[in-house]
């Protein structure tokens, strides 16, 4: 996670030359996380986004956060440089527009928790909404949306300390970018918490009434003020992604048995015989491509091939070596 002090944004109304982008198809995920309400729960009694269901809702919604990739989301073209369009947009339901608020409320949607925040796509909107609901804070805390600017942009709390606030957010900039400002994608930061710059944060309550680690001696959701806080990976029941090479014709392994019983799971079984299921082969390339199609992917994005982005959302069980 990028965590300098550099530079930070305002605008969104500047551009700058395309940058490179990952050429790997599912580098770009085609397609959001659904909401949990009626998806297929494995039997360890996750939900569809691998949390534990005892996980307190502020750390499922930073845990969901924190897996979102940290790259350029936004098209390109000569007459209007990046062009806000993305698949938050299309979520919310109003694309091609500036979208930090939009990402910070699908977050939000994406954990179940969109009724307690506000659907605005403006800073200055979801600022009055919490003033008006005594949800409003000088201190910093765990998923929180942090007014940037008085209304210039914002973000997602991800951690604090005694002197620095650390974010995640949509239509910003890398840290250290030298675009003028113009955001482009999604991307963590970190400011001086007593920057002028910070004007304040909006604090949701959350349905299971638990306290985010927060900042604030007075906080209202009962929570004690801590001196620090920062994300951590949750550890792992599931298989990490063996890499591009992995998959080849022949190739015989316990994860691959793992995954062909997670397809079966999902709905994707695409197999002629159960025989040889730790052998890659015509069946797991048939079946993991219905996986690509169940999340959206389409064309060369669906080929059957896994990417590291399919294969963290089929939550592939630990096999055994």
């Amino acid at each position: 996670m990028k965590t300098d002090n550099s530079g930070y944004l305002t605008a969104h109304d500047l551009v700058r030359p395309p940058a490179a982008q990952d050429a790997r198809p599912e580098a770009r995920p085609a397609v959001r996380l659904t909401r949990h309400h009626g998806r297929h729960l494995t039997r360890d009694t996750f939900t569809p986004g691998g949390i534990p269901m005892s996980t307190p809702q502020w750390q499922q919604l930073t845990d969901h956060l924190m897996t979102v990739p940290e790259q350029i989301y936004e098209g390109w073209n000569s007459h209007d440089g990046w062009d806000n369009y993305t698949r938050w947009g299309e979520e919310f339901g109003e694309d091609g527009v500036a979208w930090c608020v939009i990402f910070d409320w699908c977050m939000y949607h994406d954990a179940g928790l969109d009724a307690i925040v506000p659907k605005v796509d403006n800073v200055s909107g979801f600022t009055a909404w919490a003033k008006a609901r005594g949800q409003w804070s000088d201190y910093p805390s765990v998923g929180a949306w942090v007014n940037f600017g008085n209304g210039a942009h914002t973000e997602i709390v991800t951690g604090f300390d005694a002197d620095t606030v650390y974010t995640k957010g949509g239509n910003s900039i890398q840290a250290g970018s030298a675009d003028h400002g113009q955001g482009n994608g999604v991307w963590s930061h970190s400011n001086p918490r007593r920057s002028s710059y910070v004007t304040g944060y909006f604090a949701p309550r959350y349905p299971d009434g638990q306290c985010p680690p927060t900042a604030d001696p007075s906080d209202p959701r009962g929570g004690p003020a801590v001196t620090s806080w920062r994300w951590t990976p949750p550890a792992s029941d599931f298989e990490p992604f063996p890499g591009d090479g992995f998959f080849t014709a022949g190739r015989r392994s316990p994860i691959i048995a793992a995954m062909h019983d997670r397809l079966v799971d999902v709905g994707c079984d695409r197999y002629r015989s159960t025989a040889n299921a730790d052998v890659w082969g015509s069946g797991d390339v048939n079946s993991y491509q219905a996986w690509q199609h169940q999340l959206g992917y389409t064309g060369s994005d669906a080929d059957g091939t896994p990417g590291p982005t399919s294969w963290a959302k089929l939550k592939v069980p630990k096999a055994e070596s």
